[in-house]
């Protein structure tokens, strides 16, 4: 009687899709199509992303699909790795990048970007603002006394 129930359960087991590995035959950020275990083909399957952020999964990625209640028919995509361009991060960082090159990577010694940036707002810092050639202080201090031939510095200074 055991073996028969156990045989029944197992037989039932075995029609319920588990999740599996899966690649990215047609990128996108809402639905991707994937090709699974033995190259079938799983038309507009759902990405799942956290609130908050959002990316494109590039071609041949690799992703972990759930199919929801057992059924391939109900997949979704939770989790994505291996596009074309991949960062290593170390042990305390998080690294943000695209396929371009470009990343914000928040490192023991503070914030790095790579690539351009583009504010729209106030730019604000509690400290001296740096670029190739000096600072922003070192500017004002050369501006402020300056004068040209027998005039007088500037009426309005810096600050």
């Amino acid at each position: 009687m055991m073996g028969a129930v156990a045989r029944q359960v197992q037989k039932g087991l075995g029609q319920i899709r588990q999740t599996f590995l899966g690649l990215v035959a047609r990128g996108g950020s809402k639905q991707l199509q994937l090709t699974g275990v033995a190259d079938e083909v799983l038309q507009e399957v759902e990405l799942i992303q956290q609130v908050g952020f959002s990316s494109y999964i590039p071609e041949n990625s690799k992703v972990v699909i759930v199919p929801l209640q057992g059924k391939t028919a109900r997949s979704i995509v939770v989790a994505t790795t291996g596009g074309a361009v991949v960062v290593n991060v170390a042990e305390g960082e998080v690294c943000i990048y695209d396929q371009f090159g470009h990343s914000v990577w928040l490192k023991e010694d503070g914030t790095h970007i790579e690539g351009n940036l583009f504010v729209n707002g106030k730019v604000q810092a509690t400290e001296d603002v740096l670029d190739q050639k000096g600072s922003m202080q070192e500017i004002r201090d050369a501006y402020n006394p300056h004068t040209h031939g027998n005039s007088p510095p500037p009426s309005v200074k810096m600050e």
